[in-house]
């Protein structure tokens, strides 16, 4: 709670406070709203309270109410006497699109400059949630592989764990570590048409730490990555772990004008 009046003060005495001719409250209900819109206050935080943000703001708690009522008036907000406020809206982040070809391409390039060693290929029955995400039959198999990718002067920087619908014949240990998945899949006549990732953090355990030369509890970029086949069938999944001093990831974007 501390850190948020905090941030939230900063950006009212750094600019809010003073913009436009707008009433006190609206400005406030606004700093409010984009902070919970945004992601800044997640769903389930409890918010300050009419007094704290009074006192914060230096502003009376009257003013504080209304917008705050507002809040709540947008189902932004939930208010209970005694328990206080809670954010009841669930941010979910926006997906940026961008196209596949290049993206294929710079899997095809990273592959030129570094090696990738097998750990193990097996045929086995996902998790649970894996096999829901890949609509896979309470007994379905997949092709579980597990991979580390080092750089050119041998530093191991991605760890990654794949489970792919295909034959096990075409996903020998000698070609996965000399083609990309993605061609395999291709040789097996199976296109990739779309690809969905998600990119957040974890902190490496022992395993991974070992395998990529970290510290346990290192922060780790994280990557989740869905591959659909022409049909809009999920084919592929691939959870990879990226050493962030020795991995990158850049995107380019352009506008449309």
């Amino acid at each position: 709670m501390p850190a948020l009046l905090e941030s939230l003060k900063s950006e009212w005495v750094m600019g809010v406070k003073s913009q436009s001719k707008e009433p006190l409250y609206h400005k406030l209900y606004v700093l409010l709203r984009n902070s919970i819109t945004n992601g800044s206050v997640e769903f389930g935080a409890q918010m300050p309270t009419e007094q704290q943000l009074s006192n914060a703001f230096g502003i009376s708690r009257i003013t504080v109410k209304r917008a705050m009522d507002d809040l709540a008036a947008e189902n932004l907000i939930a208010r209970q006497r005694g328990k206080g406020s809670h954010v009841t809206y669930r941010y979910e982040p926006e997906p940026v699109s961008a196209p596949l070809v290049g993206m294929l391409e710079n899997l095809e390039e990273m592959s030129k400059h570094s090696s990738v060693r097998v750990i193990s290929i097996e045929s086995l029955v996902p998790p649970a949630d894996v096999r829901e995400t890949l609509r896979l039959n309470t007994d379905g198999t997949a092709l579980k592989i597990l991979r580390v990718r080092s750089n050119e002067d041998g530093q191991p920087y991605a760890y990654y764990v794949s489970w792919t619908k295909a034959d096990k014949k075409r996903f020998t240990k000698k070609r996965v570590e000399s083609k990309t998945r993605i061609a395999l899949l291709k040789e097996s006549g199976t296109r990739i048409a779309r690809v969905e990732q998600t990119l957040s953090a974890e902190n490496a355990d022992a395993g991974v730490g070992a395998l990529l030369d970290v510290p346990v509890h290192t922060a780790l970029l994280a990557l989740t990555r869905q591959s659909f086949d022409d049909a809009g069938d999920m084919v592929d999944i691939l959870f990879g772990l990226y050493n962030p001093k020795l991995f990158a990831y850049k995107m380019v974007l352009g506008l449309d004008h």
